[in-house]
C-alpha cells in the first residue's frame, strides 16, 4: 500500500482501513457470480450452510494479512 505522504500522520491510518476495505468489497463482488451460481445448484441447503460457504470462497480469496513492515500506531 502507498505510505500517503500527502496526507497528516494521523490519517494514514484511517486511510490504510480505508483502503483495505475497499479491495474487500471489489473481491466480494467479484465473487458474486459465483455465489448465485451455488444458491442456484445447491438449493436445499439452508441460508447459514450458504452464509458460511460465502465466507470460506471469500477467506481463501482474499490475500492473507501481512503485518511485517507495518508500525504499531497508538
Amino acid at each position: 500500500m502507498n505510505s500517503y505522504p500527502n496526507l497528516p500522520a494521523e490519517q494514514r491510518a484511517t486511510q490504510r482501513l480505508v483502503e483495505q476495505f475497499n479491495a474487500d468489497e471489489r473481491l466480494w463482488n467479484e465473487l458474486d457470480p459465483k455465489r448465485e451460481r451455488r444458491r442456484k445448484v445447491l438449493r436445499g441447503l439452508s441460508k447459514k450452510k450458504l452464509k458460511e460457504l460465502d465466507l470460506q470462497e471469500f477467506a481463501s480469496a482474499r490475500p492473507p494479512q501481512d503485518c511485517i513492515g507495518r508500525s504499531i500506531q497508538p
